[in-house]
């Protein structure tokens, strides 16, 4: 399967640190009052080139959270919600040799206007299609490659219980699952085939595992590859987060009701994401079994035996690591997560070999540091490049805006943009004080 069909992008997957007084992408304070200044026009603040000034002028505050990425092969497609906005969703394209392509984005679910979960995206060998949860309802729009929405806002499913986490999406030739935890009784882990044609959209629910206990603050994550999906997700049933997955046929089938036990360390599991390649499907998580939070990964070979149960260390350090996201391009796996510093959010990363080992003794920066509070990434793949879309602002607690920012990631891990090009809208921040860059 070639990687346009891959979904490697995932939904928002937050936890709140018992040690930090810290509100998670979605609370933020109250914002400021519009900048008097003389307001540019926005097409002029996302300038991709090194000349771009770092904190552009935007009258109006903006809070970009919960970027989810997905390519056609030629392109990157970030979508995004926006805090003070509610029920508003956005996206932007950047090709592949870096250029934004909607400077202004793309409002994605415009007919009719319905309350904005987290989305997830993926794309279907045709269109993007980017999910997300209402009140209960689960919503789903469709974007052509050309950046034009495919209207109105379809329905897919009833959610049981609300507020619900983010949902998954992967997608194979024009046939997607999504995937999602439900905690209504009995809790469950549900999804949704959905079917494109010419003619439109055909669904069909299906239960992936019940009864479940999934912990939903950690999310759930899924991929297409060897003519399957793999669906993801942390589960309480045995008093503490382990990560279990299930492989579930194009027709809906579920192999694994069950769950297979993806590792059998005896830390709490959390905040997965997979990614399907040669050897079978690539799952990265959040452990801790040496006492902090560290990246560990692990295969799941297509007939579900798991051949390191154990799992094998990414990266490990005196700091948390977490919310990994992973992309895969033909021979490595590039592993990146969120890491939480003194006074600092960053998000690094690793390229990962077939056979375990890593291509770098430590992790590298995949953020630019010209913020306190880079977090909250998504990498994909396509046409030779690494694209990484992360959410960065001036404070880590309560910021007063956040922006959506991304590079490409060259073979040896290396941004190739920095400053990073500007995906999403920026508010007034000249003279913000953000600290040291971190490198």
């Amino acid at each position: 399967m070639t990687f346009e069909m891959q979904a490697p992008h995932r939904g928002w997957k937050w936890f709140v640190l018992g040690m930090l007084a810290l509100t998670a992408c979605g609370a933020v304070s109250e914002p400021p009052a519009a900048d008097a200044r003389e307001e540019r026009p926005v097409s002029g603040m996302h300038d991709t080139g090194g000349g771009q000034d770092p904190f552009p002028t935007w009258s109006s505050p903006t809070f970009a959270a919960v970027p989810a990425m997905a390519t056609d092969g030629k392109q990157f497609l970030t979508a995004w919600r926006d805090v003070l906005r509610p029920g508003q969703l956005f996206a932007a394209r950047v090709s592949t040799d870096g250029e934004l392509l909607d400077p202004d984005s793309i409002r994605l679910n415009l007919d009719p206007a319905v309350e904005a979960g987290d989305p997830a995206i993926a794309f279907d060998g045709k269109q993007f299609l980017v999910v997300w949860q209402g009140s209960l309802t689960l919503y789903l729009v469709r974007v052509n490659r050309d950046g034009t929405v495919v209207p109105p806002v379809l329905p897919i499913a009833d959610i049981f219980a609300s507020p619900s986490p983010a949902p998954t999406i992967a997608c194979g030739w024009r046939k997607c699952l999504v995937a999602w935890p439900d905690v209504a009784g009995p809790s469950s882990i549900r999804g949704v085939i959905v079917e494109s044609d010419d003619m439109g959209l055909g669904t069909r629910e299906l239960v992936i595992s019940s009864p479940a206990q999934p912990f939903t603050s950690f999310g759930i994550s899924a991929a297409w590859g060897h003519d399957r999906f793999l669906v993801v997700w942390s589960d309480e049933r045995t008093g503490i987060p382990k990560l279990l997955a299930a492989r579930v046929r194009p027709d809906g089938t579920v192999l694994d009701p069950s769950g297979i036990p993806v590792s059998t360390s005896p830390g709490v599991q959390s905040f997965s994401d997979v990614v399907a390649t040669k050897h079978g499907f690539f799952i990265a998580w959040s452990d801790t079994r040496l006492g902090t939070r560290d990246i560990f990964g692990t295969l799941v070979k297509p007939d579900g035996s798991v051949p390191d149960p154990d799992g094998f260390l990414i990266e490990s350090s005196p700091d948390d690591e977490f919310d990994p996201a992973v992309s895969y391009d033909g021979s490595r796996v590039l592993a990146s997560w969120s890491r939480l510093s003194p006074g600092r959010f960053s998000v690094r990363g690793n390229f990962v070999r077939a056979d375990g080992s890593l291509a770098s003794p430590v992790g590298f920066p995949l953020s630019t540091g010209e913020f306190v509070r880079e977090v909250q990434q998504d990498v994909a793949y396509a046409d030779g490049t690494h694209f990484v879309a992360w959410c960065a602002a001036p404070a880590v607690d309560e910021p007063p805006f956040q922006v959506i920012l991304g590079s490409r990631v060259k073979k040896n891990g290396a941004l190739v943009d920095d400053p990073a090009i500007r995906i999403s809208h920026s508010p007034s921040v000249e003279g913000a004080a953000v600290g040291p860059r971190e490198r």
